[in-house]
């Protein structure tokens, strides 16, 4: 999915922008962003609006192709001249761009991995470079640039030494927080120095920091993991977070899904068969269909040789 560079510094400059007043939804029109602050100026001289659903029934769209985001309950109208490749750009990372203008009491949370054909997610060893393509790599990159901090386990830092910054696009790195209770050396995770870089850790557990390796602690409370993960959630939202992307390891993906905190999950679909090793998601046994985890307003972009699966947590 090749994005042109002036119109993902556009993409970009939607994070940042300082609303003029209440926003109604967003208008793009031969390659520009604009805000729609009215319904009265709401006409159909645009490529691709980008709307709640409350505003659905004051503009006329017959004509356009309409497409209900798993995205804050957004809808995407396209002309139908629209190139598959825009839209594909436009449903992927528009309304990522526009998240910080949504107030919401705990951050937005987004998990991105990348996993073999029958799910897995690094070998029995533990190794997963590269399970995705280069198109994917630099995906991974943008999503990075677009939120405010990325969340991966203490085992992804081991195994992966990670630096979990911006480097392959344009954008400003996140904050980097590594959720760890029981490994005491994080030395593996590369340093960064325009990277704030939090460990977040049960309270029952202390943390020598020896190597300084971190600017700030975050400690975390519950008696459950539904409690615990809702902790983790507010105090982050406390330090200015609005939006996490998490890109692993398996049991963390797994606690946010498995506890519902995860609003979007998104999986690049590799074309590897592991037949065994470290399980992308494992979730309590259900008896019946009818007790699965339920995905919705799932959308599928080609990346290179693979495809991307992106869907609603219900």
């Amino acid at each position: 999915m090749t994005v042109d560079n002036l119109l993902w510094s556009k993409i970009l400059n939607l994070k940042n922008a300082i609303p003029e007043g209440k926003i109604l939804g967003w208008r793009y029109v031969n390659g520009a962003f604009s805000e729609i602050l009215s319904t009265q100026k709401i006409d159909t001289d645009f490529d691709a609006i980008l709307i709640p659903s409350q505003l659905l029934n004051q503009i006329d769209v017959s004509g356009f192709d309409i497409t209900k985001l798993p995205f804050k309950s957004l809808y995407l109208i396209t002309k139908h001249t629209l190139s598959h490749t825009d839209k594909c750009i436009l449903q992927n990372y528009w309304p990522l761009a526009i998240l910080s203008h949504f107030n919401d009491d705990l951050p937005y949370v987004f998990i991105h991995s990348a996993t073999s054909l029958d799910g897995y997610l690094a070998t029995c060893s533990g190794h997963s470079h590269w399970i995705g393509n280069n198109e994917n790599l630099v995906h991974s990159h943008r999503l990075r640039a677009l939120f405010d901090a990325v969340l991966v386990g203490g085992k992804t830092v081991l195994n992966d030494k990670p630096s979990l910054n911006v480097r392959h696009v344009e954008g400003s790195n996140p904050k980097r927080l590594i959720l760890s209770n029981k490994c005491d050396d994080l030395s593996a995770l590369k340093e960064i120095a325009d990277c704030e870089t939090y460990l977040i850790r049960n309270e029952k557990f202390g943390y020598d920091d020896v190597a300084n390796s971190f600017d700030k602690f975050i400690f975390y409370s519950g008696e459950n993991k539904e409690e615990k993960i809702r902790d983790i959630l507010k105090k982050c939202k406390d330090e200015n977070m609005s939006s996490i992307l998490i890109e692993g390891g398996g049991d963390t993906l797994s606690a946010f899904i498995e506890t519902k905190y995860a609003n979007i999950i998104q999986f690049h679909i590799s074309p590897l068969l592991f037949g065994n090793g470290i399980k992308a998601v494992k979730l309590p046994e259900v008896s019946t269909v009818n007790e699965a985890y339920e995905l919705s307003d799932m959308f599928v972009t080609p990346v290179g040789n693979s495809f991307m699966i992106t869907a609603g947590l219900q």
